[in-house]
Order: structure tokens, then sequence, then C-alpha cells
């Protein structure tokens, strides 16, 4: 029978499935539950009632999307949340290796050595090293961030039918590729600033000056790691949506003003830029010197501001696909 909570109880199902498994599955629940409340109603009309008890007695979305994909286990992460995790670690732990890759071959060759031995060394080793080390990173962010999911996630043993998702029309729906690019940017951006600053920056008279004062940016660890975490979150929740929710637009208006807050303690420092770029650049404009010296922090600031812009209108669009594509709950 055709019932708007099957469909919305199937698709909090499948939703959480690898696309190849979604299509049999809903074929199977949709079998099972008309063969169960057949049982239930026999030639009677099922009323609503009976779809839920039916639904009620199948177990929770999660529960059995856990189940398909052999995931019920209890452990760290289990259920719904490891299918995601695996799934985002298996898209997104290739990825950073290879920009890890190109980043410190990139930063081997701006600082060649006079030795050829030394630079040879140099440019197997540190690529060997920091795919080690960005892998890493990666791997522990993302599993502390499902980890935690998975320690705080609501119990749904209650009446978790009232809450199910709505189904999404195809346009509606978030492209995984989507939140999957959003994560890879937010780790390949801290292992850059934290791991390899030194190869943004320029040549002058043949020495490669970095843009930014390394060691400062290197001491604000903190912040940028947080911001980090805070966006591979937002990702992760927007992946498990799958839609523009409610749950959605206040995940991301919060977790943006947090960012706004460690963008500012890092770019809004003065002395971010180094002193040693900006005499350097200087020389080359010996007409414009003063001036340039005199703005040397506003690229920080000027950063800082784009990063608002992005947010604000980031959270904007969020808010406004919620409310359109889910009026009653907006």
């Amino acid at each position: 029978m055709k019932h708007d909570l099957i469909d919305r109880y199937i698709y909090a199902v499948v939703r959480h499935l690898p696309q190849k498994q979604r299509a049999e599955v809903e074929l199977e629940l949709q079998s099972l539950i008309s063969d169960m409340l057949d049982e239930r109603c026999g030639e009677i009309l099922p009323a609503d009632k009976d779809v839920r008890v039916v639904l009620t007695e199948l177990g929770t979305p999660d529960e059995l999307a856990a189940k398909y994909s052999g995931e019920e286990k209890k452990s760290l992460i289990s259920g719904v949340y490891f299918i995601t995790y695996k799934r985002v670690l298996k898209l997104v732990l290739p990825i950073v290796a290879g920009a890890v890759l190109l980043g410190t071959v990139i930063s081997v060759l701006s600082n060649p050595s006079e030795n050829l031995n030394l630079f040879a060394l140099r440019l197997i080793a540190q690529p060997i090293g920091g795919i080690m080390a960005g892998v890493f990173q990666a791997f522990a962010v993302i599993t502390f961030i499902f980890a935690a999911l998975e320690h705080f996630k609501a119990d749904l043993s209650g009446d978790y039918l009232s809450d199910l998702p709505m189904v999404p029309k195809q346009i509606q729906r978030i492209k995984p590729y989507e939140p999957i690019i959003g994560i890879f940017w937010s780790i390949t951006a801290t292992v850059l600033f934290l791991g390899f600053p030194q190869i943004m920056g320029g040549w002058f008279d043949g020495v490669w000056i970095p843009v930014f004062d390394v060691a400062l940016l290197r001491s604000l660890w903190l912040p940028i790691i947080l911001w980090t975490v805070l966006g591979i979150a937002q990702e992760i929740v927007t992946l498990t949506e799958g839609q523009y929710t409610k749950k959605l637009a206040i995940v991301t208006l919060t977790v943006n003003a947090a960012i706004l807050v460690c963008a500012a303690v890092v770019f809004l420092n003065r002395s971010l830029i180094n002193p040693e770029f900006v005499r350097s650049f200087a020389e080359l404009f010996p007409e414009n010197s003063a001036l340039i010296s005199r703005f040397a922090g506003t690229p920080g600031v000027l950063l800082f501001v784009l990063i608002c812009i992005g947010v604000t209108i980031e959270s904007v669009t969020v808010a406004v696909k919620a409310r359109r594509m889910n009026p009653a709950v907006a």
C-alpha cells in the first residue's frame, strides 16, 4: 500500500546505504511491510495506527540500516554512523594523501639543496613523512567527530516515527560528493597551514620567502584545529541529513558563528604577514614602498572579510532552502 509514513520510513533506512544497495532494500522493505500489514489487518484496509504498529515492530531506521549493512555490532562507532564513517574515510584519505604529496614536493622544490644527494633524500623522505602525518591527522579528526556523534546521539527508542525525515525530491537532495569535498578541503587547508605554510610565498632575488610568519601561524594551531573540526562536523551532519533540514540550518549557523571567531583570531593578527615578505615585495615597487609597509596587515583582514562573506552566504542559503523544502518545520 502507498502511505506517506511508510515512504518516509523506508527513505530513512536506505539513505545511509550504498547507492547500489538502496533499490533492492527498498523493494524488500516494501514487500515486508505489505506482508506484515496483510497479516495484521487481513481484508481490512490498514489504518494509520496499524502502519505505526508495524513500523515500530520493525525497529528504528538506524537499526535496520545497520543490519542491512552488516554494521550492527556495537563498538566505538557503530550503525549508520559507521556506514558513513567508512565512506568518508575511503573517499577522503586517498585525496588527502595526494594533496599532501603535492604540497611536500612543492615545499622541497621551493628550497633546493646544493647537495644533490641530500636534495634527493629530502625529495623522497619528506613526501613519505608528510603523507603519513597528513593521513593520520585526517583519520584522527574524522574518527573523533564520528565517535562524538555516536556517544551523544539521540535515543530513538521513543516515538521516532514522528521525527522521520520527509522524502525529498531528487532536486532537493544534497549530493554526497558536496560534503565530501568540504571535508577534503578542510583537512587539506589545515595540513597546508600547519604542516607546510612555507610553500605559500614567492621568489625574491633567488630566495623563497613565505607570505606568513611561519612560527606565528603554527603557534595558532588551536583555533585552526578547532576550525577544522567544526567544519568537518558540519559536513558530516550535511552528509547524514542528505537534504536541507531545520537541524542542518541550525548546525550550519552555529558552526559558522564559531568559525568566524577562529578566523578572527588567526587572520586579524597584525603580525601574521611575514615582515621579510613585505619588505621584499615593497622593494619591487620602491615608489610605493611606504604605502605597502603601512598596509602590511591588510591581506589578513581581506581574507577574514572574504571568509565572513562566504559563511554568511552559506548560512543564509541553507536556512532559506531548509524553510522552502520543509515549510511546516522551518
